[in-house]
């Protein structure tokens, strides 16, 4: 399912289609050496770059597919940036950058970081299993301003492909596929490292993605956290609750308050770096995104029925 740029910013920001609880399946990185990945040994110039092309690469079609987006945002790790640097990185969201500009600021980079562009734009391309025009054109630019040989994109190519194959057959847990094993030799040997690429494991790691999203669990979380959340992200939780039980909001609106209110009920962080802070903020720019994408649709009669439980919960 694809999704018009206009709801960038808010599917930016949630972990994935109606996905909760993540099952992982362990895959053995022994066969390659460990050493420092390519986030810790490049610029922030060069990470800037290295995540808008991702953000580019995303929009490249016109649409932006929800799998595209939640790989996109378990890839990126802010922990390094300056608070300018990520409030840039956040601007992509709504205004990606133009994808040649990234790719020339990265054309002098290291081999490892052009690897790994490469690499991901890839993943990123074909994680809805269809690759448009305009990212297949994106991914020949790419290789050509990357410096990146026919078999390495070969290798890449395949290499992803057989990833998703695995994932969708979901192996033995505790076992690691031989066609894994292949592949990660065959990039070693045409000098891809994949452990330095993709240290977080963000597409080497298998899960079995499940709804984890009730109002019995809206409402268990809010009313355990709600001291805690504060007055804001508990008055913008219920106004998406109250927005959703709204037979006037059209199907693509309820999605994306159901979207926001499953990051907000979850309790692990698909996308932890993305945003500064600690605590509650994560949740609070989900939420605030999804009111900001639907607000037409928050009516009067909502507001107060949010505003009233308020009262109930913080009156003095």
């Amino acid at each position: 399912m694809s999704y018009p740029l206009r709801l960038l910013p808010i599917f930016a920001m949630i972990r994935g289609q109606f996905c909760g609880t993540i099952e992982v399946v362990a895959i053995e990185l022994s066969c390659i050496m460990s050493e420092k990945d390519i986030f810790a040994t490049s610029s922030e110039t060069e990470l800037l770059a290295f995540y808008g092309s991702l953000f580019a690469i995303a929009a490249a079609d016109g649409s932006v597919d929800i799998d595209e987006l939640n790989l996109l945002f378990k890839t990126i790790n802010l922990d390094k940036f300056s608070d300018s640097a990520k409030a840039q990185i956040q601007s992509y969201t709504a205004n990606p950058p133009s994808l040649d500009d990234c790719l020339q600021t990265l054309s002098q980079s290291a081999e490892p970081l052009r690897l790994g562009v490469m690499y991901f734009l890839i993943s990123i391309a074909v994680a809805n299993k269809t690759l448009h025009p305009g990212e297949s054109e994106a991914i020949q630019s790419a290789k050509k301003m990357l410096e990146v040989s026919d078999l390495q994109l070969q290798a890449m190519q395949e290499f992803i492909a057989d990833m998703k194959q695995i994932q969708e057959v979901a192996p033995n847990k505790n076992q690691s596929p031989a066609s894994f094993n292949t592949g990660v030799s065959q990039l070693k040997n045409l000098g891809i490292p994949i452990d330095l690429i993709d240290s977080k494991r963000v597409t080497t790691n298998l899960s079995n993605p499940e709804t984890n999203y009730s109002d019995e669990n809206f409402w268990a979380k809010l009313k355990k956290f709600a001291l805690t959340a504060g007055r804001e992200v508990v008055e913008k939780a219920l106004t998406l609750y109250y927005t959703a039980q709204n037979p006037n909001v059209p199907p693509w609106a309820k999605g994306v308050v159901v979207g926001a209110l499953t990051y907000f009920v979850s309790p692990l962080d698909a996308i932890p770096d993305i945003l500064v802070g600690i605590g509650f903020t994560d949740d609070l720019a989900v939420l605030l995104g999804a009111i900001a994408t639907v607000s037409v649709y928050i009516s009067a009669d909502t507001k107060a029925q949010a505003q009233q439980k308020m009262n109930d919960w913080f009156a003095k």
